[in-house]
This record gives structure tokens, C-alpha cells and sequence, in this order.
């Protein structure tokens, strides 16, 4: 795949699904801004969200980053990973996902997550809200 600049423009909303899982084009995107010509701006993979799902998939940042930049096509990146679950399974993070709020961010991210969207996050604010409220906020609304 190319790379992108997520300096120009946001990933895709976490709500985006791609073989049945959401933050799965998100991701694609993420790691696409690793690659050589890219810039991943603020955004990060491997921790938070994208964490949960790379422990669905049983695979690790690095394994995904590699098979995004051998891709040629979102679907091959789905086809490589989505059936390492069953659809339940699938569904089952997805509902987890989206409802996750401010209050369930774990201790050992916390620090991370304040830094960028500060201390005083409502806890019942979903973070799916949050992600994409962040990106409209810096790249103007969609």
C-alpha cells in the first residue's frame, strides 16, 4: 500500500468496519503513515484500541504494519487476519468497542490518553465519540 500523511488529513472513524471489525480501517491507515513517505502525525497503533483489536487477531503491530505494506487492497489486509475469529467473536469486540468510555481507559494508558485529550474528560463519554469529535476538531468537521 502507499503511504499516507496523517497530517493532512485524519484516518478513517473508528465506527469503519473491514471484514466485520470496526478500527480496522483505522488502523490500515495508521500503519500506512508508518511507512517510508508517510507521517503518522499524532496518532498511534499498538496501544488503546488498536491494541484490543491486534490481541482479537492474535497478531502484533509489527506483523500488521508488514502485511499493510506488502497489501495492495484493504480486503487483503481483512482476508489475512478477520478469520482468525468467528463472526460472534467479531461482534462481540465490536459492541465491546463501541462501548467504551473515558472511565474504562486502564490505568497504564491513562497517562497517554490525558496527555492528548486532557484530564477532565467526561468518564461516560464514549471513546469512539471522542476519536472522532478529536479528528473533527483538528481537520475540520467531515
Amino acid at each position: 500500500m502507499t503511504p499516507i500523511d496523517l497530517t493532512k488529513a485524519p484516518p478513517r472513524s473508528p465506527r469503519e468496519e473491514l471484514g466485520g471489525l470496526c478500527m480496522l480501517p483505522r488502523m490500515i491507515d495508521v500503519a500506512r503513515a508508518t511507512l517510508p513517505g508517510g507521517d503518522i502525525g499524532d496518532y498511534q497503533i499498538g496501544r488503546g484500541m488498536s491494541g484490543l483489536v491486534l490481541r482479537h487477531l492474535e497478531t502484533d503491530v509489527n506483523e500488521f504494519v508488514e502485511a499493510v505494506r506488502n497489501a495492495t487492497a484493504d480486503e487483503e489486509i481483512a482476508s489475512r487476519f478477520c478469520g482468525t475469529r468467528t463472526r460472534a467473536e467479531n461482534r462481540l469486540l465490536n459492541l465491546t468497542m463501541r462501548r467504551l468510555k473515558v472511565a474504562d481507559v486502564p490505568p497504564d494508558l491513562r497517562p497517554t490518553f490525558e496527555k492528548f485529550y486532557g484530564p477532565d474528560m467526561p468518564p461516560t463519554q464514549r471513546v469512539f465519540d471522542l476519536l472522532d469529535e478529536d479528528d473533527g476538531r483538528a481537520f475540520g468537521a467531515k
